[in-house]
């Protein structure tokens, strides 16, 4: 996963030359508001990155803005993004999906929001509203309500933070620990990740103190 994050941004980076001989992107040369006009917008993003003569990763979107000339120059991502990691056969074994992104040039962040859903090749699945990746830090963090499916169990609750790769991770604030349940499982596509009900037995576990790994 830490892999598939740096492509997505290395393909980003590739994207914003090319961009400019795009006949999809459009580029502002009078006079505006740097803060609400961009610079450059680009539509229809597709591209594949290559790994020793195989298609390894694919990334699409709807409409990127770059602010170069704002004062806190960002991109921004406001149709979402998805980033998929291919095998030999071209099929998906990681991805990385959100409804926009909003990247941070100056401090080396990005935020994804809105229906964020990552997997990895080990089958481990999170979603959230709210996904932060501090480049800088070499971390994944958020506030918001996070549900992770890994390694045959759910874990439901606030305060996550990982490591790039995310293979190490904690919650401050532990909501449920259950068996996974398919009949209880959100929907990738059914909007806002919300709580899933507990089950009957046994009662979900609260452990706010001690951080999950």
């Amino acid at each position: 996963m830490k892999r598939l994050l740096h492509i997505a941004l290395a393909a980003v980076m590739v994207m914003a030359v090319a961009a400019c001989k795009d006949d999809a992107t459009s580029v502002v040369n009078h006079a505006t508001d740097p803060e609400v006009v961009p610079t450059m917008v680009t539509r229809d993003v597709q591209t594949v990155i290559s790994d020793s003569g195989h298609t390894r990763y694919r990334i699409v979107a709807k409409v990127w803005k770059m602010f170069e000339e704002a004062k806190h120059p960002h991109w921004t991502f406001p149709n979402g993004v998805t980033c998929e990691e291919l095998d030999n056969k071209y099929n998906t074994i990681s991805t990385l999906k959100c409804d926009s992104a909003y990247f941070d040039k100056m401090n080396s962040m990005w935020t994804l929001t809105g229906n964020v859903r990552i997997t990895n090749p080990g089958g481990d699945i999170i979603l959230t509203d709210e996904l932060m990746w501090d480049q800088h830090g070499h971390r994944i963090f958020s506030d918001a309500f996070i549900h992770i499916e890994k390694q045959g169990r759910i874990i439901e609750g606030y305060g996550y933070e990982s490591n790039e790769d995310l293979s190490t991770y904690t919650l401050r604030q532990v909501e449920a620990i259950f068996p996974i349940d398919e009949k209880r499982m959100p929907h990738p596509g059914s909007g806002n990740v919300a709580p899933s009900a507990p089950p009957a037995a046994p009662a979900p576990l609260a452990q706010p103190s001690r951080p999950v790994r």
